[in-house]
């Protein structure tokens, strides 16, 4: 488990969206498990039933288990497609015994975020390819050359969108200066949610540049808007980072335009004149100029409903009006 405060309070808030994971996952394990010991308890009575009809000479001279499906009014479910979705049922049984430590990410120094997320994505993933599995599998459509690598692996650019929504969160533990958050938009779809914490130096704002309308980003000093993300149901992104970075909340849940959406309550100077990570300079100015340029579009919209060239109609309004253009404020 992880020894980090700010982690162990990220994986509690975020128990809304690995439950809801986890049910359907549950869901699916027990629709399995059903249809397994369904068809194994059919196809042993029956071949028992063509077994005794038979007697003990065309027993011993035919295939009994053959002519079973192929007398029957329903046939038998081949061999293979019973041990296939067994497998499934093995990988989904597995994925719903996962402790909390399945949704964690705890990188070392220098390691890829993009790879480790889209690596743990594609595990989770086997669930998604297992579901598939059974499907084809049941149906007679399973091909093991094109489907069995989806229950070792299930890339998340296969999932559909219903899958997208049933994603689990991740917690990823990280060195700020590998912090290259930019590399998840991919990810950023359904229900996807991911908390970053940040160890030692990073970025002043390396989220910024992942705001869109319906994606809620948030830079914060510590946990206390993950619940905010749980309860979001689209996909988000918070990074709990170090002193010294931006603290923002861009929040798609609150209704209205960019000016709702967006509160900005701290964008650092860029004090130190130093590489963080990757990131040059220049690249982290752009990034406090992009969040400065998100509040002031935000403030501009949130003061626009005084529509310049147009006379206010309350009379308060168009009192302060007439006295601002009686006033000569050229000596001021």
């Amino acid at each position: 488990m992880p020894s980090d405060a700010r982690t162990t309070a990220a994986l509690a808030a975020l128990a809304g969206p690995r439950d809801r994971y986890r049910s359907a996952l549950a869901a699916t394990l027990e629709e399995v498990r059903v249809w397994l010991d369904t068809h194994r308890a059919a196809a042993t009575d029956r071949v028992a039933q063509f077994g005794a009809e038979l007697g003990p000479l065309g027993a011993r001279h035919l295939d009994v288990r053959k002519l079973a499906g192929v007398l029957a009014a329903e046939p038998l479910t081949e061999p293979t497609a019973h041990v296939v979705i067994a497998r499934a049922f093995d990988v989904l049984q597995a994925l719903v015994a996962a402790g909390d430590e399945a949704y964690l990410l705890d990188l070392a120094p220098g390691d890829n975020l993009y790879h480790a997320v889209d690596a743990r994505l594609a595990q989770f993933g086997r669930a998604m390819g297992a579901a598939r599995v059974v499907d084809l599998a049941r149906s007679g459509r399973y091909r093991p050359s094109d489907h069995d690598r989806w229950l070792d692996a299930f890339p998340f650019g296969h999932w559909n969108q219903v899958e997208r929504d049933l994603a689990p969160p991740i917690v990823v533990e990280l060195n700020g200066a590998d912090l290259r958050a930019a590399g998840l938009a991919e990810f950023l779809d359904g229900g996807v949610k991911f908390v970053l914490v940040a160890r030692g130096e990073a970025g002043p704002a390396p989220l910024v540049r992942l705001v869109t309308p319906r994606t809620f980003v948030a830079q914060a000093a510590d946990g206390a808007l993950v619940a905010r993300l749980a309860a979001w149901n689209g996909p988000g992104v918070v990074g709990i980072m170090p002193d010294g970075a931006a603290r923002f909340v861009h929040d798609p849940a609150v209704a209205g335009g960019l000016a709702a959406r967006l509160s900005v309550t701290e964008i650092p100077s860029l004090g130190r004149k130093r590489r963080a990570g990757p990131f040059t300079v220049a690249q982290q100015q752009e990034d406090l100029e992009q969040l400065e340029a998100l509040q002031s579009t935000a403030s501009a919209a949130s003061g626009s409903s005084a529509v310049p060239g147009v006379p206010p109609t309350d009379p308060v309004d168009k009192l302060a009006a007439w006295l601002l253009q009686q006033a000569d404020l050229a000596g001021v």
